[in-house]
């Protein structure tokens, strides 16, 4: 189950416009002098918890409003599918569809003009009559903001790691400390652009513009410590955005596990200490993967690697299949599309195309440029048939209970069933008849009834498939271009 979406519209506020709202506002500005007055910071961090607290409401009221507005939305796309259905079916010369009362037309159209109009009733849209609440318990609400706000997200995009910088510069050998103080009396500026440049093309024209204008007031020496200088307090400056003391200490809080914590702990900012902070279940579902596989309780490293081999995997399947699903022209109506599991067994996508043919297709962008089998088209091609087909009525049934009046396409009950007859034949012949004729007989029984199998290659790699394969009717299609990795040791 996924939570709720978010759409973050507090992101969007201009900062200088907040604080210009709140200096108008008389109930603000005597916020902000109780804060500032109770406040070893004073105003400073009176006036960042106020933009702060804006935002995050802005946030959790655009969210409530934003997904509301979504859920009327679906349903008015369900309405107009069921009136389009039944007009079409009378405009074509038939009758009203079995069980379609002239009544129920009428309510149909009621009840898209009762969600068109409440979609244009924003504050009604939201709650109705009932009063706006954001969280059940209010008390734990401001806490959240307090201790999100404490985590270090106030300062409007980040608060500067000052002193994660400082402990970096006075960690360095006293040549390079002298090198950097040279480059602060002579170019401030240009040092700083160097340090806090985000990328490491950006980083590059930096340190080229810093080594430009010292070129003369600094020896060949005291620029290369320089360099070096640069690129040590950047890795610091750039681990201190992204891990705070306090979000690593709440993090590591919700770890039950204590092995896992003090991997976490003392583990890379980059991947482990995030994940810990954004996906805790994730976390904790892949150390007791990589622990059950054998991985030791101490080996942080060598959790961190199967980490990243696991997310990259998982990455490139997910592109894969989104990829594939957009770039098939030639499938019009999908009964199956892509989705974030990539790690459950089965087809990938189930579609028909233009000409009434249904399409099924496994995605190989994570894997080798020769395929040799595909398990999900093949071996255990009967199983994925019968289970995409129940599937597929399952989700049918559920629309009719939820809307009597719903009546499925046509084009997808009949494919529903010539992807059970397909199944039903595929199993006979693989118990009866010659091995060596049984992938003839195979094509054969998906040519009568018009099933494509199809391996997708959204990120490039795959180019061929075996001769095997290809009796069996499976093709290659090409949906993308490769797409280049970092090293394994970057970010």
């Amino acid at each position: 189950m996924t939570g709720p979406r978010r759409f973050r519209a507090g992101r969007f506020l201009d900062a200088a416009a907040v604080h210009a709202a709140a200096d108008a506002n008389p109930r603000l500005r005597r916020f902000m002098r109780t804060i500032a007055e109770h406040s070893e910071a004073g105003e400073v961090r009176s006036r960042r918890l106020l933009e702060h607290l804006i935002r995050r409401i802005v946030d959790d009221v655009g969210d409530l409003h934003l997904g509301n507005a979504l859920n009327r939305l679906e349903r008015i796309a369900v309405l107009r599918d069921n009136i389009a259905a039944i007009l079409d079916h009378v405009l074509e010369g038939g009758t009203l569809p079995e069980g379609v009362r002239v009544a129920t037309l009428g309510e149909y159209f009621d009840q898209l003009s009762t969600e068109m109009r409440e979609l244009s009733r924003p504050r009604e849209g939201i709650v109705g009559d009932a009063p706006l609440r954001l969280a059940d318990d209010a008390g734990a609400y401001a806490d959240s903001l307090l201790r999100e706000f404490d985590g270090g997200g106030a300062a409007g995009r980040h608060a500067e790691p000052a002193a994660i910088v400082g402990d970096a510069f006075r960690a360095m050998p006293a040549d390079r400390q002298a090198a950097l103080r040279r480059a602060a009396e002579l170019e401030p500026a240009a040092l700083w652009r160097a340090v806090a440049a985000e990328s490491e093309g950006g980083k590059r024209a930096a340190v080229a513009d810093l080594e430009t204008r010292l070129g003369g007031r600094l020896t060949p020496d005291e620029l290369a410590r320089l360099r070096t200088a640069v690129d040590d307090l950047g890795r610091a400056r750039s681990r201190g955005l992204q891990m705070s003391d306090a979000r690593l200490a709440d993090a590591l809080a919700r770890i039950g596990d204590p092995d896992l914590r003090a991997v976490v702990a003392g583990g890379d900012v980059w991947l482990t200490q995030q994940l810990a902070v954004h996906n805790p279940e994730a976390l904790a579902t892949l150390w007791r993967r990589f622990r059950d596989g054998g991985g030791r309780a101490d080996d942080g490293p060598g959790f961190r690697a199967y980490l990243r081999h696991d997310m990259v995997t998982y990455g490139r399947g997910v592109l894969g299949e989104y990829s594939a699903a957009f770039s098939l022209s030639s499938i019009e109506l999908f009964l199956k599309g892509p989705d974030a599991n990539v790690k459950v067994a089965g087809t990938d996508l189930v579609g028909i195309g233009h000409d009434g043919w249904v399409w099924l297709v496994d995605d190989k962008s994570h894997r080798a440029s020769s395929v040799a089998g595909v398990s999900a088209l093949t071996d255990n091609l009967v199983v994925n048939l019968r289970r995409d087909a129940a599937d597929f009525r399952d989700a049918i049934a559920r629309l009719q209970r939820d809307d009597p009046g719903f009546t499925p396409d046509p084009r997808i009950l009949d494919a529903i069933s010539r992807m059970e007859d397909a199944a039903a034949e595929i199993d006979r012949i693989n118990r009866r008849g010659s091995a060596s004729t049984r992938p003839a007989r195979i094509s054969a029984a998906l040519e009568e009834r018009r099933l494509r199998l199809r391996v997708t290659s959204a990120a490039g790699e795959v180019r061929e498939i075996t001769q095997a394969l290809r009796d069996l009717g499976l093709a290659v299609e090409p949906t993308g271009t490769p797409v280049p990795l970092p090293p394994v040791g970057g970010r």
